[in-house]
């Protein structure tokens, strides 16, 4: 007759599992049978409640209530949109490089306009940082003015020949620099009979955006946006 193993009672625990009687660290037994008991159970409950939920779904709401409710889901994807803030440039005798256009409404002020900020998108000095990685249109609208009785203006050599840079940039920590994603470059225009020049450029472009970019507009003579009631600058995730 085979020796027998004596089993520490305080310790271990014996039961039987297909015809044979297997000993074991009584907590550690205990443990493992709990959780896969509350994961069958876990398992079972949530099989009944998606049965449930169904069945009474198909039974008491109509199929025109279904649809006009699917219908109402958003599309929750990062979008924006700034509107322009009547802002008093300060006039300079040299123009910059390229500066930042940061008169836009946001925050509770953006609630009163036809703009908006959704799904994640934030605003900070003039820029919007996007939440998510992904393809992005980004666009941008600037209602621009000169005036020709301004000693700027006459101070060109000239008119035809000064260039208009109006551009898009995206800036990451990652990166460290502001990167030109889009621009639109045009002449001033001379205008006949009238003391001042008004144009206007647009720019939209897709471009692939990573989370935490931040996108701004900039323009080569800030004194231009001096009335920007019909600028505004945007994006939305496609």
């Amino acid at each position: 007759m085979p020796d027998i193993k004596l089993v520490d009672g305080n310790t271990h625990i014996c039961l039987q599992e297909n015809g044979y009687v297997r000993c074991s660290e009584t907590v550690t037994t205990l443990n493992q049978i709990l959780e896969k008991e509350v994961e069958n159970v876990y398992a079972k409950t949530a099989k009944q409640d998606a049965e449930d939920t169904t069945t009474y779904f198909n039974n008491n709401v109509q199929i025109e209530l279904k649809n006009d409710y699917l219908a109402s889901i958003p599309d929750m994807k990062p979008a924006a949109k700034l509107v322009g803030q009547i802002s008093n440039p300060k006039l300079e005798p040299q123009r910059k490089e390229m500066e930042t256009v940061v008169a836009w409404f946001h925050g509770r002020d953006l609630d009163y306009t036809t703009g908006y900020m959704r799904y994640g998108v934030r605003y900070q000095n003039g820029r919007l940082i996007v939440p998510l990685t992904g393809t992005y249109n980004i666009y941008s609208f600037l209602s621009l003015t000169e005036n020709n009785d301004s000693p700027e203006y006459h101070s060109v050599k000239s008119t035809n020949e000064t260039l208009v840079k109006h551009a898009m940039y995206k800036y990451n920590v990652k990166i460290g620099e502001d990167v030109e994603l889009a621009s639109s470059l045009q002449t001033h225009r001379q205008s006949t009979g009238r003391n001042f020049n008004a144009f206007s450029s647009q720019i939209s472009t897709l471009v692939q955006l990573e989370a935490g970019d931040e996108i701004s507009v900039k323009i080569s003579d800030i004194t231009l946006t001096s009335y920007p009631g019909d600028n505004f600058f945007g994006l939305h995730m496609i």
